[in-house]
């Protein structure tokens, strides 16, 4: 018998880990990804500085998001949702597992 817990599911990217010992488990039913404004909204900007400054904005959304999730001590992250590139560097670099589109009946 082994103590533990087995998920039947891919990890989003091949540079993390395959099993994590003391996992703190994170289930999340959202995306992580680049925050986009919603459909609708129109941002009219003049002056090209500030359009990078915008784009810089949706970035920093999206990574203090996810710094949150692994200050709280997640090291494993299910989402429902997806995951784009430049969030699963954050989750490789603190060397978490996260696996992504995860079938909600899994996180239950």
């Amino acid at each position: 018998m082994i103590k533990g817990y087995a998920l039947n599911c891919t990890v989003a990217s091949q540079l993390m880990p395959k099993s994590i010992k003391n996992a703190k488990i994170a289930c999340i039913d959202f995306s992580l990804q680049k925050s986009k404004m919603k459909l609708g909204v129109q941002v009219l900007v003049d002056d090209p500085e500030k359009l990078d400054a915008i784009r810089q904005r949706e970035s920093d959304i999206t990574k203090e998001k996810i710094q949150l999730i692994l200050n709280a001590g997640a090291n494993v992250i299910l989402t429902t949702g997806g995951i784009d590139d430049m969030c699963l560097k954050y989750f490789v670099d603190a060397g978490a597992l996260a696996v992504r589109s995860a079938r909600k009946r899994i996180l239950s």
